[in-house]
């Protein structure tokens, strides 16, 4: 059997050209069509198609049984398996198929160069152990298969599994290739435009994920905790930059693509993201349609509220596309232990004006594309427990969590330092009016010892406004000092038990990771969570 073809090709004038996601599909991930079009087969400038959809049929590559090669194969000999033999010889379509042929088929267990005696089932009890290859659904033992389902070329069979721009493929499809027809038809008169476009896919993979290899505090460390925290109240947050996928390929690059494609991260971030149970969430580089479109409503199923800020985009020309990958800062908390008080929402661009202004009129173009073009964005947060309900005093059961991303572009720490100086000093105001401990989580694009990890830690930064570190001369305008006592919650390693398990990741001298970023460019410390103590 065979697809037929609808129409004479000579007829048809139109090609459909095709471009998938992944030429790799991966088990739970989806592949789709990123780019659909028709074009002229002629390459002439004609004209234009009438109004058309496109149609599109998946199917999966299969083996047929080792007898009858127009039937698909449904059981397996577990002898030739156990034997390491070749696996075309090893299927049948049916019992029946196996039984019959079982004479034939024993001699070449023998035949097998690693031929085990012990192993091998050199008798006719070997019929009964068949396994199932569980891959195919819908099937008769030694019928033939609609003819709609299925499409038999030389030796190959293909088992039609969707109907769609996009495909997930499942356990039945693993080590298989899938097939893609897609095909123009013409929208009044249900008519074919074109032949079918046929892609066919690399075989399907279920990649390993080894578990991360956790360094979990002791039990030790988080008694002390919960001793000093405010009235009992104790929690956990996590701070993760997911990587937009916008950036992915660029960032990574020597990656595999499929190991990229946003469909297979998104499962596993949330899974991971899941998996830590959280009560506070901060994350950086989330783009606008990836929140809107999983996390938010995703992260909402297990009792999370959101909020959101995406980046300004100033300095840029954004079109639809570029508005949807924007990306920005995402927090979420759990609704059950928390409610948000007040919010506040910084956009450096517009923050910076001030300083722009007070620079010379001769340095103030320059001033404007440095600081001002520069759109990242913090999120800060007040949020009060609901912890003991009314029985707590309500500053008292209030925290201010604030989440950043700051730039960076090499040779402008002058700016990454401007907008960590501008988010501290309005956490400063904040903690002394309310009397509320404090949060920092982020991705500061700053290293430990950096003028920018410093202020934060040591509560100034004795910056010497040079020209190689500070073009501008906008230190004179910052605000280098604060009076909050901010740590790195990673410090909090060298107080547990369990540094001697994880002391060669860390720092002794900075108290920080070896790095929290590692690619074959750069690794490094530049993810952090600071609280107030």
């Amino acid at each position: 059997m065979a697809l037929e073809k609808d129409q004479d090709s000579n007829t048809l004038q139109w090609e459909v050209s095709v471009t998938l996601s992944s030429n790799q599909p991966v088990i739970g991930s989806k592949i789709f069509t990123t780019e659909t079009k028709l074009v002229n087969s002629y390459h002439t400038t004609g004209s234009p198609p009438p109004p058309h959809s496109f149609v599109y049929t998946w199917y999966r590559h299969n083996i047929p049984c080792s007898v009858h090669r127009h039937k698909l194969a449904t059981v397996q000999c577990t002898a030739c398996v156990k034997l390491n033999a070749s696996i075309e010889k090893s299927y049948h379509c049916s019992s029946k198929c196996f039984s019959d042929a079982w004479n034939k088929h024993r001699r070449y267990h023998r035949r097998t160069p690693y031929a085990d005696r012990k192993n091998s089932t050199d008798n006719q009890q070997g019929v009964k152990k068949l396994r199932s290859s569980g891959s195919w659904p819908n099937l008769i033992e030694g019928s033939v298969l609609d003819e709609n389902a299925i499409m038999v070329e030389e030796d190959n069979i293909w088992i039609k599994v969707g109907s769609s721009n996009a495909y997930i493929p499942t356990l039945s499809d693993c080590d298989f290739r899938l097939r893609l027809h897609s095909a123009a038809v013409d929208s009044s008169l249900g008519t074919r435009l074109s032949l079918d476009n046929i892609v066919v896919t690399d075989p399907v993979i279920k990649p390993s994920r080894p578990p991360r290899k956790m360094i979990r505090l002791r039990n030790t460390l988080n008694s002390n905790l919960k001793a000093q925290s405010s009235n009992d109240v104790v929690f956990s947050v996590l701070t993760y930059n997911i990587l937009a996928d916008s950036l992915s390929i660029n960032a990574l690059e020597y990656c595999p693509r499929w190991a990229l494609a946003w469909e297979y991260r998104q499962e596993i971030l949330l899974e991971e993201i899941i998996k830590y149970d959280a009560d506070i969430l901060c994350l950086q580089e989330v783009q606008c349609d990836h929140f809107e479109n999983f996390f938010e409503p995703e992260l909402k199923k297990l009792g999370y509220s959101v909020m959101y800020k995406k980046r300004t985009g100033s300095g840029l020309f954004l079109g639809e596309t570029e508005k949807s990958t924007n990306h920005g800062c995402a927090t979420f908390y759990q609704s059950k232990l928390f409610k948000e008080i007040m919010k506040y929402e910084l956009e450096f661009d517009k923050e910076a004006s001030s300083v722009v202004n007070a620079l010379e009129p001769k340095i103030k173009f320059n001033g404007s594309h440095r600081l001002t073009s520069k759109d990242n964005v913090a999120l800060v947060v007040v949020l009060e427990s609901l912890q003991n309900g009314s029985n707590r005093d309500a500053f008292q059961s209030r925290i201010c969590v604030a989440n950043i991303h700051t730039h960076w572009s090499k040779g402008h720490e002058d700016v990454t330092l401007f907008q960590v100086v501008h988010l501290v000093n309005g956490l400063d105001k904040i903690a002394q009016s309310q009397q509320i401990p404090l949060i920092i989580c982020g991705d500061f694009n700053s290293r430990p010892g950096s003028d920018t990890h410093n202020f934060v830690v040591k509560g100034r930064a004795n910056c010497v406004s040079e020209k190689a570190n500070d073009p501008l001369g906008i230190f004179q305008y910052l605000k280098l000092h604060h009076s909050l006592s901010l740590v790195s919650a990673y410090s909090s390693f060298l107080h547990s038990d369990g540094f001697e398990e994880q002391r060669r990741k860390m720092n002794s001298q900075t108290s920080e990771p070896a790095f929290t970023n590692f690619t074959n460019k750069f690794f490094g410390t530049l993810d952090y969570i600071f609280y107030t103590v």
